[in-house]
């Protein structure tokens, strides 16, 4: 039997990248794929964004989701530059599974649900979102066609796109020095037989985080076990009550998470002893936890296991939370245990956006 929800939500083209995705799963990262971006500003000090240093090729959308980016050149597939002056201003949001485009009451979303072969990785449409602005009717808000965010674009039509980190530099200069110190940050989106986009980019405003420092690399470096999961919902009165998450406690079903890099981005995976998965995720400087689309194997994990893999899946998919490093209380390894290692011990404290609360211990890598 086909898993319930996520499986009905797949398309043909994301089963099809699914196969693909899994079956590289073991395959070894060698230092071929860990490409650097040379012009990519980013600071050594996750608490301030504007030094610089080289940034992996894979963690190159992580980086640009610290910033809010917006739109100061267009220039056709012409090599000519595109008059915006009249636009009202266009700002760039970048989530792991998606990009966000906004003009005064205007919202347009474009989803990454397959991925296509280089030089134009990312495939996908702009779909007009919903919004609850109440200015649309107003004349002197309302935005004309012509100089709306769709003009920039081929209407209804998919288009294969890709980003690029431009040097920090003035927007008409090709040649300036990139390490230029709180220089304006650059982007472009780069639509193929379309327009090329250039953004500049203002950094957000991230609260300092708590617990021990939390990177990717270190992330990638255990495989993680869950050893606890509640919600938390307030009453009437503000009165907390904690409920155990029962479908996250079956023997037969453990969960657990891993971490990867691949070239162009990077992963979490998610299971619940079934099916693999994979999404693209981010892990910004205040140590909040970005979740995209999951692509997963499509096997039947009988009743049990196919709805205790969909509550995982629907609790990480498109999810945001905030995560928290410590050290696990410190024990003695007997003589005769298999485990004899001085690896540290932590305990991953994962507080979601909708109200769960996860803890992970970290486990050795297990070998492909």
């Amino acid at each position: 039997m086909l898993l319930p929800t996520i499986k009905r939500s797949l398309t043909i083209i994301s089963l099809s990248v699914a196969v693909a995705l899994m079956g590289c799963q073991s395959a070894p990262l060698d230092s071929t794929q860990q490409t650097t971006i040379v012009n990519a500003p980013i600071t050594k000090d996750k608490s301030n964004f504007t030094d610089e240093i080289v940034i992996k090729e894979s963690q190159v959308m992580q980086w640009v989701a610290h910033y809010d980016w917006q739109l100061a050149q267009v220039i056709n597939q012409n090599g000519k530059t595109v008059d915006i002056n009249n636009f009202a201003p266009i700002i760039l949001q970048v989530a792991p599974s998606s990009i966000s485009l906004y003009q005064g009451c205007e919202q347009y979303r474009m989803d990454f649900h397959a991925l296509s072969a280089p030089p134009y990785p990312y495939y996908s449409h702009l779909a007009k979102v919903p919004t609850t602005c109440h200015n649309d009717n107003n004349t002197d808000t309302a935005i004309r066609e012509d100089n709306s965010i769709q003009s920039l674009f081929v209407k209804y039509a998919p288009v294969r796109l890709n980003f690029e980190l431009l040097p920090a530099s003035h927007l008409t200069s090709q040649s300036a020095p990139v390490a230029i110190q709180a220089a304006p940050k650059r982007l472009a989106l780069n639509i193929e037989n379309g327009n090329r986009l250039i953004f500049i980019g203002s950094p957000k405003a991230l609260a300092a985080p708590t617990g021990l420092p939390i990177t990717n690399e270190l992330l990638e470096r255990y495989d993680w076990q869950l050893v606890s999961a509640v919600s938390n919902t307030y009453d009437e009165k503000g009165e907390l009550t904690r409920k155990s998450l029962g479908n996250f406690y079956h023997p037969d079903h453990p969960i657990s998470a891993s971490f990867e890099s691949w070239p162009n981005n990077q992963y979490a995976s998610f299971s619940s002893g079934c099916n693999g998965s994979r999404a693209p995720y981010f892990l910004l400087n205040d140590n909040t936890f970005k979740v995209g689309t999951i692509i997963s194997t499509v096997m039947g994990c009988g009743e049990t296991g196919n709805r205790i893999e969909s509550a995982l899946f629907d609790l990480m998919r498109d999810s945001s939370s905030q995560l928290t490093l410590s050290l696990q209380p410190s024990q003695p390894i007997a003589s005769t245990a298999d485990n004899q290692t001085d690896m540290p011990r932590y305990n991953l404290l994962q507080k979601t956006a909708t109200g769960e609360t996860l803890v992970w211990q970290n486990e050795l890598k297990k070998t492909p």
